[in-house]
C-alpha cells in the first residue's frame, strides 16, 4: 500500500496547483467585491491558447504567457461589464464562461482540422531537484513536479503577504468591505475592482496553462471539467483566506487523484461514474458543513460614486 500512498499524495499535489493559482486570483478578485463565475471559460480559453503558443513558438514558456493573457483578456471584459457598467456578475460570467469554453474549442479545430490527432508539443517535463528529491517519502511527493506546480506553491505565501501585509492588500480588503467609505478615504475603486478581476484572470490562465501544459500535454474538449466551480467552492470554504484556500485546494486536488486511482482499480466492482462524481459530491458536503464563513460585505455589489453620494 505504501507505493499506493505516496503516489496518490504526489498525484494530489500535482492536480491541486491549477486549483491554487486560479483560486488564490478568485480570492483576490472577491474580497474585492467582484465575482468571477466564469473560471472555467478563463481555464479553457486559456489552456488553448497555451497550447497554441507551445506549437507555434516550441516554447513552453510563451505558450504559458500565452495562457495568461488569454484569461486576463476575458477578465478584463467581465471588469468592463461588471465595474464599469454594472452589470449583474453572476451572468456576465456565466456568460463569458460559455465564450470562453466555444472560442477554444472552435480556435483548436481551425488550427488542427487536419491532423490525425493532436500536435506534439513543448510541456514542462517534471523536475528532480537535488538532494530534496532523494529525500526518503518527502522526496518523492513534494520534489519531482512540474515548474509550474512549484511556482504555485511560492505563489501562496507571496500572495498571502500581499493581501494582508500591504497597502494594496489593505485597499483591496477595504473596497469589498465598504467601497463608498474607501472611496472618501481616496482609494479608487473601480481601479482597485480592475486590477483585482484581470489578475484572477491571469491566474485562472495560469491554471489552464498547467493543465495543458504539465498535466495533460495536450487540450481536449472537457478537460477543464467543473473546476472552475470547485475553485469558488474553495474560496469560500477557505474563507477568503490564501492560506486556508491553498489547503481547501489540496483536499480536492487528492480527492482528484483518489477517483482517479479507483477508476483504475476497480475496487469492489463500484462503477467508475460513482468515483468520478466522487470530488463533487464531497464538495457539497464540505461547504454545507462549514458554518462560520462570512463573505466580502459588498461582494457582487456594483459601486458608482454618483449614486452613493
Amino acid at each position: 500500500m505504501a507505493p499506493f500512498f505516496l503516489s496518490l499524495f504526489a498525484g494530489g499535489i500535482r492536480l491541486a496547483m491549477p486549483l491554487v493559482a486560479a483560486a488564490l486570483g478568485e480570492t483576490f478578485a472577491q474580497r474585492s467585491g467582484v465575482l468571477s463565475v466564469g473560471i472555467e471559460g478563463y481555464m479553457t480559453l486559456a489552456a488553448a491558447a497555451s497550447l497554441l503558443g507551445s506549437y507555434y513558438t516550441g516554447s513552453a514558456w510563451l505558450g504559458l504567457l500565452m495562457g495568461m493573457a488569454a484569461g486576463g483578456l476575458l477578465a478584463l471584459i467581465h471588469a468592463y461589464f461588471c465595474v464599469t457598467r454594472g452589470l449583474d456578475q453572476i451572468v456576465s460570467g456565466l456568460g463569458l464562461m460559455f465564450l470562453g469554453m466555444a472560442v477554444a474549442c472552435m480556435v483548436i479545430w481551425a488550427s488542427f482540422a487536419g491532423f490525425a490527432g493532436m500536435p506534439a508539443i513543448s510541456c514542462f517535463d517534471p523536475i528532480d531537484i537535488p538532494m530534496l528529491g532523494q529525500l526518503p517519502i518527502i522526496g518523492q511527493i513534494l520534489f519531482h513536479h512540474g515548474a509550474l506546480t512549484y511556482i504555485s506553491f511560492l505563489l501562496v505565501p507571496s500572495l498571502w503577504f500581499v493581501l494582508e501585509r500591504t497597502k494594496f492588500g489593505l485597499r483591496t480588503r477595504a473596497v469589498g468591505e465598504f467601497a463608498a467609505g474607501s472611496d472618501t478615504m481616496g482609494v479608487n475603486v473601480s481601479v482597485t475592482r480592475y486590477i483585482c478581476t484581470v489578475f484572477s484572470g491571469v491566474m485562472s490562465g495560469l491554471a489552464g496553462a498547467v493543465l495543458c501544459l504539465e498535466i495533460n500535454h495536450t487540450f481536449f474538449n472537457g478537460m477543464v471539467a467543473g473546476r472552475g466551480f470547485i475553485i469558488i467552492a474553495a474560496v469560500v470554504l477557505g474563507n477568503w483566506s490564501p492560506v486556508r484556500v491553498f489547503g481547501a485546494c489540496l483536499l480536492f486536488g487528492l480527492l482528484d487523484a483518489f477517483q482517479y486511482r479507483m477508476q483504475i482499480l476497480g475496487w469492489w466492482g463500484v462503477p467508475y461514474e460513482f468515483w468520478i462524481m466522487t470530488p463533487y459530491i464531497i464538495t457539497i458536503a464540505a461547504l454545507l458543513a462549514v458554518r462560520r464563513v462570512r463573505m466580502p460585505r459588498e461582494l457582487c455589489i456594483p459601486y458608482f460614486r454618483e449614486k452613493a453620494q
